[in-house]
């Protein structure tokens, strides 16, 4: 009986280890961020983490048009999970597949494009990378940021 009771305690134990294992850092992508290129101007910016949760926003202006996307990561089931809201619609979650120093990589195959969202640091810099299908054909867009905001970007001609 004993013995039992030591193998059911030491299976709750372990059990709520794993559960207790702490989620992996994103810290690396806290701040503002931002490109400046050929007259366009992308900023994002990210909250966080704490408590479980970053916040984010994008703000892409160019030839006098804006669009917007509201983000949130947010700590689900021991990882996290990437919800993006562009324009105001409902978001969409993306779930974390893959994590490394100072990378993440979500992932919602049930939705084309994009079907995956890539976040990596290269030294100061920000990368980003969305990737899919659009009209059943591969597609991707990326972006490098720099620390710093719209402010910081040279006047357009």
């Amino acid at each position: 009986m004993r013995m039992v009771v030591v193998i059911v305690a030491s299976m709750v134990f372990f059990a709520n280890a794993a559960r207790a294992a702490p989620l992996p850092d994103l810290s690396w992508l806290s701040g503002d961020w931002r490109r400046c290129k050929e007259g366009e101007i992308v900023e994002e910016r990210w909250l966080g983490p704490r408590s479980g949760l970053l916040i984010g926003a994008n703000l892409t202006s160019s030839k006098g048009k804006a669009s917007y996307e509201n983000l949130r990561i947010a700590a689900s089931d021991e990882t996290w999970t990437y919800w993006a809201a562009p324009m105001g619609r409902t978001a969409v979650p993306f779930r974390m597949v893959e994590t490394g120093a100072q990378r993440a990589v979500f992932a919602n195959p049930e939705h084309g494009f994009p079907a995956r969202i890539l976040y990596w640091r290269e030294g100061d810099e920000l990368l980003a990378r969305i990737e899919g299908t659009i009209k059943d054909k591969p597609a991707a867009l990326e972006w490098r940021f720099a620390r710093g905001t719209a402010a910081d970007c040279p006047p357009s001609p």
